[in-house]
């Protein structure tokens, strides 16, 4: 089974959804799922209002969730890119 791993894109806008918004990557498969929810009565997940509180809560979910270190998260990012 690929594994796979949460992401903060840097790029989002932010301020459409009141901050950042993770993404699902699995590993050698292109691209990125965004957690926007899934019909009109959904919400999007907001890991943070911040790009570095965002990130840390990306990080603390990976590893204590998933158990993917940083190292391993983008080993997985990247070969998401290489696709």
């Amino acid at each position: 089974m690929a594994r796979q791993c949460f992401y903060i894109p840097v790029a989002q806008d932010a301020d459409s959804t009141g901050g950042f918004v993770p993404s699902l990557v699995t590993e050698d498969e292109p691209g990125h799922s965004p957690m926007t929810g899934k019909d009109k009565y959904s919400v999007p997940w907001v890991w943070g209002e911040t790009l570095v509180e965002a990130q840390k809560t990306c990080a603390s979910y990976n590893l204590t969730r998933l158990g993917i270190s940083e190292k391993d998260a983008n080993d997985i990012v990247l070969s998401s890119m290489r696709r």
